[in-house]
C-alpha cells in the first residue's frame, strides 16, 4: 500500500507546478456510485455495492496521465442460509488516457496498473470471519466516450477491463460507466 500512496504522491507533486501555467489540462472528477442486485435463482440473494472516489486527469489530450483512487463496500445476503458477505476496498490505478475529439464526442482510451486491498468479513449463523488477502496489483485497459450535451452538460460512458489473473478461467473484472454531469 506504500508504493501506492508513494506513486500517487510523486503524480500530484510532479504535476502540481505546471497546474496553472498556460495550457495545462488539469481534470478533477469525483466518483460515486451505488448498486442493487437482487436474484432469485437459483436461491434468493440480494447484493449492494457502494463506492466513492476521485479521477485526476492531467495533461494534453493525446497523451494524459491519469489516477483514480477509489473505496468500495460490498454487502451480500444469502437469507435462507443465515449468511452475510461484506467487503470493504481500496483501490488505485496510475496510467495513460489518450482523448480523440469528434465534433460533439470525446473518445478516449486507457491503460495503466490498478492496485487493490479488500477485507472480507462473513457471518453465519452468528458466527463472524474476517480474512484479508494480500494487496494485488493488475494491468487495467479500457475506453470510453464523453458527449457534449450543450454548452456545460455532458453524458459520459466507457468499460475497463482489470486483467487480475484471479479466479483461472476467468482473469477479468469490467467496470462500466454512465454518467450524466456539468460543467462548472
Amino acid at each position: 500500500m506504500k508504493i501506492i500512496y508513494y506513486l500517487i504522491s510523486t503524480f500530484f507533486l510532479l504535476t502540481s507546478h505546471s497546474l496553472f501555467a498556460k495550457g495545462g489540462n488539469l481534470n478533477i472528477s469525483p466518483l460515486y456510485g451505488f448498486e442493487r442486485v437482487q436474484k432469485l435463482s437459483p436461491e434468493v440473494k440480494t447484493k449492494n455495492r457502494t463506492f466513492v472516489g476521485v479521477r485526476v486527469v492531467y495533461g494534453p489530450p493525446l497523451f494524459s496521465f491519469e489516477s483514480e483512487v477509489t473505496r468500495s463496500n460490498d454487502t451480500e445476503t444469502l437469507p435462507a442460509r443465515g449468511i452475510t458477505e461484506e467487503e470493504e476496498s481500496y483501490a488505485a490505478k496510475l496510467g495513460f488516457r489518450s482523448s480523440f475529439n469528434l465534433v460533439l464526442l470525446r473518445w478516449y482510451i486507457r491503460a495503466g496498473g490498478h492496485a487493490r486491498k479488500s477485507t472480507y468479513d462473513r457471518t453465519e449463523n452468528g458466527v463472524s470471519t474476517t480474512r484479508e488477502p494480500a494487496i494485488y496489483v493488475s494491468p487495467y485497459a479500457g475506453t470510453g466516450f464523453t458527449f457534449n450535451l450543450a454548452a456545460n452538460l455532458f453524458a459520459s460512458g466507457g468499460i475497463t477491463a482489470i486483467f487480475t489473473g484471479k479466479p483461472k478461467g476467468s482473469d477479468r473484472d469490467y467496470q462500466t460507466t454512465l454518467a450524466f454531469g456539468m460543467r462548472l
